[in-house]
C-alpha cells in the first residue's frame, strides 16, 4: 500500500483525524488563554519599579517634545516637516511601548517618590488599555498624514493626537502641583 493510500485510511478510520483535530483545538484554546493573560498582565522595560518610572517619564517627555516639533510646523510657526516627521515617529514608537511596557504594577503614586501615575491606572486596566490604544491609533494615522504632507491633514491628525493624549493625562495622572 502506498504512503498516501495508508494516510487515506488513517482518514477513512477518524481515529487520526480526530486526535489531530483535538490536538490542534488545543493548541488554539492554550494560544488564546496565553494571549489573554498577556493582555491583562503587563511586562515592564525592567524589573526594577524606579528604572521603569524613569524610562517613562524620558518616553513621555520625548513625546511632549515632539508634541512641541509638530504644534510648530502646524502653526505655521517655524517648524519643518523634517521635524513633523521626525516627532511622528517618535510619537509613534512611544505609543506603541506604552502599553503593557511602561505601567506594570506597583509604579504608581504611593509606590514610587515621583510617580504621576494614579491608581487608577491598575483598577481600570481596561479603560486604560483602551485609552493607550486610541494614542497607537491617533498616532499611527498621524504618520499616515505625514506621508502625504497635506499641512491640513497633518493639523487633524495632530488634533487626535493630542486628544488621545489629554484623555489619559486627564484620567490617569494626577496634575503637576
Amino acid at each position: 500500500m502506498s504512503d498516501f493510500e495508508t494516510r487515506g485510511a488513517d482518514l477513512r478510520d477518524g481515529s487520526s483525524f480526530r486526535r489531530a483535530m483535538i490536538a490542534c483545538t488545543a493548541a488554539m484554546l492554550l494560544a488564546g488563554a496565553a494571549s489573554q493573560a498577556g493582555a491583562q498582565s503587563p511586562q515592564p522595560v525592567s524589573s526594577d519599579p524606579t528604572a521603569v518610572v524613569k524610562d517613562r517619564e524620558t518616553t513621555m517627555k520625548s513625546m511632549g517634545d515632539a508634541m512641541k516639533k509638530i504644534s510648530a510646523y502646524v502653526k505655521n510657526e517655524g517648524g519643518t516637516i523634517d521635524g513633523v516627521r521626525e516627532g511622528a515617529s517618535a510619537i509613534g514608537q512611544a505609543s506603541h511601548k506604552i502599553v503593557p511596557n511602561l505601567f506594570p504594577a506597583a509604579t504608581g503614586i504611593g509606590n514610587i517618590e515621583g510617580s504621576e501615575a494614579k491608581p487608577e491606572i491598575w483598577q481600570q486596566w481596561g479603560q486604560f488599555e483602551q485609552a493607550a490604544n486610541r494614542l497607537v491609533t491617533a498616532s499611527d494615522g498621524l504618520s499616515s498624514a505625514v506621508q502625504g504632507g497635506d499641512r491640513a491633514a497633518i493639523a487633524r491628525q495632530f488634533g487626535q493626537v493630542g486628544q488621545a493624549c489629554g484623555g489619559c493625562h486627564d484620567n490617569f495622572r494626577q496634575k503637576k502641583s
